[in-house]
């Protein structure tokens, strides 16, 4: 099964080859010049290699049967290359086939130019080629056989995937012609030439760094094993006397940083006084001036009183000479009253 398995793997791989070759060297007679018509890529079109798998898998019981053989792998390898250029054209809105302009064609996917050769092919490669490298392979050692397999499936995984993801960037654009295959191949190169460009730019950046880096880690290693190995060296009372100085520089500077630290709080709390005692002589002003104030306030409010008693004096002697001046009664009420006093009764 394996075998099997592998044999249709190298088939598959042999005939996208030689597809390849046949349309891009084909392709000389036509246009005069070469055009790569794999949209892969690497120098292969996989819907040859697909179409001989299917039609090895599907027919090998029909070796025998020439005419049948012949109608079932025309029809089948039509129906890969009309699914092979629907599909396409759906995912990356180009074709890399027309057949518009030829006679029986159907939706210019298929044509039956085409699907003449197709069963010929078809029938001949069963009958003949097949056998022919099978027998090749075969003959190869096994540990040969299965790395050309994986490499060749590992190149391939690696090709479509980077292919399909540069042909889906300018999936939104528009072609000239219904043939889009040299356009295509152009840009699909020229994005290719770029991105190997820039990986390989990527790469000696990388390398620099990573050098970079290495000669920094060289130097520390250095710098430690020198400390390591003089440390090994001295003797234990060096060592001590060391670590002595190494402790006596260390309080040096600690001491240092304390005399700057109590330093800057003598000054801030310094600064704090002097801003106490500011605050403290501008508050005694202002009670001064306060008390000021009330002192001359409380004198003109007693000079006011004495004032109003005043009035109220020299009224009362107006009043009692008046009633002196009046009748008997009133000089007589005025005798036994001396000391009487005229109120107002006000309105409310």
């Amino acid at each position: 099964m394996l075998l099997d398995i592998e044999m249709y793997i190298l088939l598959f791989f042999t005939y996208a080859f030689l597809g390849w070759c046949m349309e891009s060297f084909g392709g000389i007679f036509k246009v005069k010049k070469f055009v790569n018509r794999g949209f892969l890529i690497g120098p292969y079109c996989p819907v040859y290699g697909f179409g001989v798998v299917l039609i090895s898998i599907l027919l090998k019981n029909y070796t025998n049967d020439i005419p049948a053989l012949f109608i079932l792998s025309t029809v089948i390898c039509g129906t890969l290359e009309y699914a092979t250029s629907y599909i396409m054209e759906k995912l990356f809105n180009a074709r890399w086939w027309d057949y518009s302009k030829n006679r029986f064609n159907i939706n210019g996917r298929i044509c039956l130019e085409t699907l003449i050769p197709f069963g010929i092919a078809g029938s001949t490669i069963l009958c003949i080629i097949n056998p022919f490298f099978i027998n090749i392979y075969l003959k190869l050692p096994d540990l040969v056989r299965h790395v050309i397999t994986i490499g060749l499936c590992i190149i391939y995984i690696v090709d479509t995937i980077v292919s399909f993801t540069i042909i889906l960037s300018f999936k939104g654009e528009t072609y000239s012609e219904n043939d889009n295959t040299e356009e295509i191949g152009n840009k699909v190169k020229d994005k290719t030439e770029d991105a190997l460009m820039k990986a390989s730019s990527d790469m000696i950046v990388f390398s620099r760094k990573l050098k970079v880096k290495g000669l920094k880690f060289q130097r520390k290693v250095r710098y430690t094993r020198n400390n390591l190995s003089t440390a090994i060296l001295e003797t234990p009372k060096e060592l001590s006397e060391r670590v002595k100085k190494q402790r006596e520089i260390i309080n040096k500077k600690l001491a240092e940083e304390k005399e700057k630290i109590s330093n800057q709080i003598k000054l801030k709390k310094a600064q704090f006084e002097m801003k106490q005692e500011e605050t403290k002589e501008v508050l005694n002003r202002s009670i001064k001036k306060k008390k000021t104030e009330y002192e001359d306030y409380k004198e003109r409010i007693d000079t006011r009183i004495k004032n109003i008693k005043l009035t109220s004096e020299e009224f009362t002697k107006q009043i009692v000479s008046r009633f002196k001046e009046k009748s008997i009664l009133r000089k007589r009420l005025m005798e036994a009253f001396p000391k009487l006093e005229v109120k107002e009764k006000h309105k409310k």
